[in-house]
């Protein structure tokens, strides 16, 4: 059990990798280099959420899960690294080149996220589900954001060079991470239901119908100003590549310490609490990315302290609501539904920021930006008050 954890966490170093290159802040410099506006950021932000609405494929899909994690992740990332060659296409193809490889890439992979948790449930024991994902995703954010680091160091000293490099390794080290997946043991799972009375048992359970509401909403808040982050931190905020690397860099240290904080808070007052307590921490981070500018960039560098205090506790605690909600005979279908809540509210979130980008100034990324931050904090009413459950 200690070594397939601890294969769990080599392989999660070398998929964050991947992901964040292939997702985040990379990947949006590199669709700017490319010629991508305002309309193409905020679909490229929806992509991720956009591939969730295939999760609930992961019922259907025949063999064992780490037999189809596997091939769909060798898949995802191996057609990925076609974004490298974008550049030797004319101008007018090459954002919708990147936008069509990402969607491929993402597609495949939106239902090993269900067929990864579910494995992973049967890996973690209950009890320590909370300190053990909060250590791994500290991790996770430390590795990822020293990637962007160097992404972004490489970027600023190669140019589109250094997009092309950066972006060749994080394919690499993805396909590594299939590697790692092979060996990782896979428990056997207990007896399951079909897909369609598993879909069925997750949407007749009012409690939980519930907190997927609060999901949808909480991520199409988030995703209101979430594709303009970075570009507004390059645009208005003044950072290099570099900077913003170093950005995520500061927050994923913290992280690796608030990480198994929250994880223990989690194990002992329950996910709720942190959820409550992180949502509001989130909810005011935007107020100081709005506060900052490139005369006066100290609340931005601030923000990334909240961002680690945040997001360290608020991502386990929202997933493992949901695993703690779900039946083990029925665990994929209410996982599938958690997915497409959060994929359904990441696609209206990044909409609704393009429409608002055309109309805010000084730049396209304010008032999507304030709106964020407004509708978080609206969000939270949501949450119940009780201090177990959702």
């Amino acid at each position: 059990m200690d070594r397939a954890l601890r294969l769990s966490l080599l392989e999660g170093l070398f998929a964050i990798l991947f992901i964040n290159w292939s997702t985040g802040v990379l990947i949006t410099g590199y669709a700017l280099f490319l010629g991508a506006d305002p309309k193409a950021l905020a679909l490229l932000g929806a992509l991720p959420f956009l591939a969730q609405l295939a999760a609930p494929l992961a019922l259907f899909l025949k063999g064992s899960r780490k037999a189809l994690a596997v091939r769909l992740n060798l898949l995802a990332r191996g057609g990925f690294a076609l974004v490298i060659l974008l550049p030797l296409l004319p101008q007018e193809f090459r954002v919708p080149g990147l936008l069509l490889l990402s969607a491929f890439s993402q597609l495949l992979s939106a239902p090993v996220g269900v067929l990864w948790l579910s494995w992973m449930a049967d890996l973690v024991p209950e009890q320590k589900r909370g300190a053990y994902f909060g250590l791994r995703n500290a991790l996770l954010g430390l590795v990822g954001t020293l990637g962007n680091l160097i992404g972004g160091y490489a970027v600023d000293r190669l140019a589109h060079l250094g997009y092309l490099l950066v972006l060749a390794l994080g394919v690499l080290a993805g396909l590594c991470s299939v590697q790692i997946l092979r060996v990782q043991p896979e428990p056997q799972p207990g007896p399951t239901a079909p897909p369609w009375p598993q879909l069925k048992t997750a949407a007749s359970d009012p409690t939980y119908l519930r907190y997927l509401l609060l999901v949808f909403s909480w991520f199409l808040a988030v995703m209101l100003g979430g594709p303009y982050v970075i570009p507004y931190f390059l645009a208005w905020g003044g950072l290099s590549m570099t900077q913003v690397g170093l950005w995520t860099l500061v927050s994923a240290s913290s992280g690796l310490l608030f990480g198994p904080l929250w994880g223990r808070i989690a194990d002992r007052k329950g996910h709720a609490q942190v959820l409550r307590q992180t949502g509001l921490v989130a909810a005011l981070m935007p107020f100081l990315w709005l506060l900052g500018s490139a005369n006066f960039p100290w609340p931005i560098w601030a923000s990334a302290l909240l961002d680690a205090l945040a997001w360290s506790g608020l991502n386990p605690a929202l997933t493992n609501l949901a695993l703690g909600r779900a039946p083990s005979a029925s665990r994929n279908g209410y996982l599938a539904l958690f997915w497409v809540a959060l994929g359904l509210g990441g696609i209206l979130g990044s909409l609704l920021a393009a429409w608002l980008a055309a109309f805010s100034q000084p730049t396209p990324y304010h008032l999507p930006l304030l709106a964020s931050a407004l509708l978080r904090l609206l969000v939270l009413l949501l949450i119940p008050p009780r201090r177990e459950g959702i």
